[in-house]
């Protein structure tokens, strides 16, 4: 889908909620939908998830870099 069929469908959703057409639960459930869409395609398949973990595996080594770095003497 196109950028501005999303941002068709997003005001469409505002908007029923606005005017009181869609309950505030079904208004969130609705805008979910369309927001993962949005994500999936935009941002492919792979989920957010999957990279925090491959970060967090990462920066203990990296943090533990830094620190050895940090605390030695620049003079001696």
């Amino acid at each position: 889908m196109s950028e501005a069929s999303y941002s068709l469908m997003l005001r469409n959703l505002s908007s029923d909620y606005y005017h009181n057409h869609i309950a505030f639960d079904e208004y969130r459930s609705q805008r979910k939908i369309i927001l993962d869409k949005i994500d999936k395609e935009l941002n492919g398949t792979e989920s957010a998830e999957n990279e925090e973990e491959d970060i967090s595996d990462i920066n203990p080594l990296f943090m533990q870099t830094i620190g050895f770095f940090k605390n030695k003497d620049v003079d001696n």
